[in-house]
């Protein structure tokens, strides 16, 4: 194998190692993130060996929803059947195409989900026999009006991957903010991350709000009140304990003012410990010069171990001329023996001083040209 088939080699190999971390199933979920509904069908391994997954699926809602204020759209999962991971994902949907179907898409912001992030796809590792869960996201819509919402939800089996989706659409209306209502900031981003061992300072802004309570509550937790501090009009803090290991909690403001009082839907906030801030591209810099670096370095061990040519004691090609046509001893030769019959004349006094007769027979002809110190006579 030469260089240049080592190195195609390589680099060959290298390509398949890279595409088999997008091309594999992943039986251990894929992790929340914003995903259409194509994955669902293929995330698991092809799509074409999916099953239909026997799991019900119902979608709820608060009966008013207004455009621009938050509210919370429920997902219950029953009849529920998994593999030995338990790990399941839901999909919240605005269409079901497999494309352009994320409620982004539709004009719905989702704010938080029941994990702690803002994905529209999310997972849930269930123990062994639960046959039944339920997972949140906090949703709003930047325009009034209705827009149906779909379902889908894919797991692992005994064997095969299982998908299924809602196939009609939960309609919900979006409708027109009553004047004065006690609200959120049409721009209000909730806080869904905080370090341990930190309290934690939340910063709400309002519009026609004159007093707020903020509740929050741990899983399985009663629902307790948080001191809340004003900074100006329409700008409020509360402050929450500090989490001492990870874990979820979520808090929810009840907000008063001249319109009827409004109750924001329950925001989820994850504790995680402090990590270092790492910058994606100098992360596959790295990677990728540790590639080139293996690269080489095998290349540079395959060369030095690959066995050379050993060349024999009686080869003795280095010696011969590069080109017969430019020695003229060889050319003489030739001429020579093509006038094999046509021995040249002897000069006057004989065979030259040193030669014999078959010597002459050769090359006499080279003798008289003056090719050996002679000349014609």
């Amino acid at each position: 194998m030469n260089f240049n088939q080592r190195v195609y080699t390589v680099l060959f190999l290298s390509i398949l190692l890279i595409g088999s971390a997008y091309g594999a199933a992943e039986p251990g979920g894929n992790g929340d993130a914003t995903r259409d509904m194509q994955c669902g069908g293929a995330c698991h391994g092809d799509a074409a060996l999916n099953e239909t997954s026997l799991a019900t699926l119902t979608l709820s809602s608060p009966s008013t929803v207004y455009a621009g204020i938050p509210t919370t759209l429920t997902l219950t999962a029953t009849n529920l059947s998994l593999s030995s991971t338990g790990v399941v994902g839901f999909f919240l949907l605005t269409d079901t195409t497999g494309h352009s179907d994320t409620p982004q898409d539709a004009g719905w912001e989702i704010l938080s989900d029941s994990n702690g992030g803002s994905a529209n796809y999310v997972e849930q590792t269930l123990s062994s026999g639960q046959a039944e869960t339920s997972v949140s996201w906090v949703v709003r819509s930047s325009n009034e009006g209705f827009t149906p919402f779909y379902a889908a939800i894919h797991h692992g089996g005994s064997s095969k991957p299982f998908f299924a989706v809602t196939s009609t659409g939960y309609d919900v209306e979006a409708k027109e903010i009553p004047e004065n209502l006690p609200r959120l900031a049409a721009d209000f981003i909730p806080q869904s991350t905080r370090i341990l061992d930190v309290p934690t300072v939340l910063t709400l802004q309002t519009e026609f709000t004159e007093s707020v309570q903020v509740q929050w509550k741990v899983e399985g937790g009663a629902v307790m009140s948080a001191q809340v501090n004003t900074s100006g009009d329409n700008m409020w803090s509360a402050t929450l304990p500090a989490a001492l290991q990870p874990a979820t909690l979520q808090w929810r403001a009840v907000l008063q003012g001249e319109g009827p009082d409004q109750t924001t839907p329950w925001f989820t906030l994850t504790a995680e410990e402090a990590g270092w801030e790492i910058e994606e591209f100098a992360v596959y810099l790295q990677a990728f010069s540790l590639l080139f670096l293996i690269a080489g370095a095998v290349l540079a061990l395959q060369s030095r171990l690959t066995p050379r040519e050993v060349s024999s004691k009686y080869d003795q090609t280095d010696l011969l001329p590069l080109s017969l046509d430019a020695d003229p001893a060889i050319e003489s030769v030739t001429e020579g023996l093509s006038e094999e019959s046509e021995t040249a004349p002897l000069p006057a006094g004989g065979l030259p001083n040193g030669w014999n007769e078959d010597q002459w027979k050769w090359y006499g002809h080279d003798y008289l040209a003056g090719k050996y110190g002679g000349g014609q006579e």
